[in-house]
């Protein structure tokens, strides 16, 4: 990979380091959903409606669903489209004198720790939350800084046919770090899934571990894309041969009937959770709210996963609706904890970085 950009991506590791708190190494077992454990949480000032512009942070769907709310609530949003790590630098860059209002993103730690900073609302319980599913309420923390709204795959395992026999491909995340061709998958400090990809392996096998395992996927060939875009042009064109690559990306190649597979292991895929949080400065709480109000109703999610485009390919938290036929039914997610993620995304990114400077 490029020195220039790998020197570039760990100034972006560094720099949104900043956003996080604690470098602890225990790893939890606990469930991804049980949340903040608060002392003492105050509830927030009643909502008001000051009439003002409230602005959206973002990346899938947020230029389609700003405009949709606007022109079915009345609330003024705007979107602001970024990649996960460009927003998050964005909102660290603003915290004395924020622009952004909403925040919807991948990546539940990353959100975590802005709320351990106190950069979100919390305390507030959208009425809404009764219409999740059993799974997407266990992933609402108990703080209430931020909402679930979907999850899909950080990575699924995706190969190139042309070059990988069925019979030879690794269909376990073992077999992944093992195979003995190339592989590669996205930066965990510029792509947004990245992070919650590496950070389940991490959170999966232990921290020592799971480094002894990719300097050795390293030593044997491992490349690293600033994102999935990248990722799976490699795989088609046969610069590696397997990818740890993103739902959206792997299907939409082998919906466009190029040379790739998808494997979704049976012990489960590394999660991206999409989250919606709050300002703790927004500039109208009645808007902010509003929205989380509206992204957490089944219509809305239905309307989203009835999509054209393979953004649309995620498990929606909504109670009755259903996702896109083309993943499978019945994958499961592998989802640290969100405090054990938001306290490893400092040291885990710029390991990985200087990992890959070398």
């Amino acid at each position: 990979m490029n020195r220039n950009w790998m020197r570039m991506a760990l100034g972006m590791s560094v720099a949104v380091g900043m956003l996080l708190t604690g470098c602890g190494t225990e790893v939890s077992s606990s469930l991804a959903g049980k949340g903040a454990e608060v002392s003492s949480q105050s509830e927030p000032k009643p909502a008001e409606d000051t009439g003002k512009t409230i602005y959206l942070y973002g990346n899938d769907f947020v230029d389609l669903v700003a405009p949709k709310f606007t022109s079915e609530t009345g609330f003024k949003m705007e979107a602001v489209h970024y990649g996960g790590g460009e927003a998050l630098a964005k909102i660290e860059a603003e915290q004395g004198n924020p622009q952004w209002d909403v925040l919807m993103m991948d990546g539940h730690g990353s959100v975590r720790s802005l709320a351990d900073r106190d950069f979100l609302m919390k305390g507030w319980k959208p009425a809404n939350l009764s219409k999740l599913s059993e799974y997407g309420t266990s992933l609402v923390p108990k703080d209430y800084a931020y909402y679930p709204v979907g999850i899909h795959a950080a990575a699924v395992i995706a190969y190139n046919t042309k070059l990988v026999p069925a019979d030879k491909a690794p269909k376990t995340w073992e077999q992944f770090f093992a195979y003995s061709g190339p592989v590669g998958h996205a930066d965990p400090a510029v792509a947004a899934p990245a992070y919650p990809l590496v950070s389940a392996f991490f959170q999966k096998w232990g921290v020592e571990e799971t480094k002894k395992k990719y300097k050795q996927r390293f030593e044997a060939g491992m490349r690293v894309y600033p994102k999935n875009g990248p990722v799976g042009k490699a795989l088609v064109s046969g610069e590696i041969h397997v990818a740890a690559l993103q739902e959206h990306n792997a299907y939409e190649l082998k919906l466009a009937g190029e040379p790739v597979e998808v494997i979704w292991p049976d012990e489960g895929a590394p999660g991206s959770l999409r989250v919606i949080a709050i300002s703790k400065k927004t500039k109208n709480s009645a808007a902010a709210q509003a929205f989380v109000e509206y992204m957490m109703k089944p219509e809305m999610q239905a309307m989203l996963t009835s999509l054209p485009s393979t953004e649309s390919l995620f498990t929606p938290l909504a109670q009755g609706v259903q996702m896109r036929k083309e993943r499978r039914q019945d994958g499961s997610f592998l989802l640290p904890p969100a405090e054990w993620a938001a306290q490893q995304e400092a040291p885990i990114k710029t390991w990985f970085a200087d990992q890959n400077v070398k």
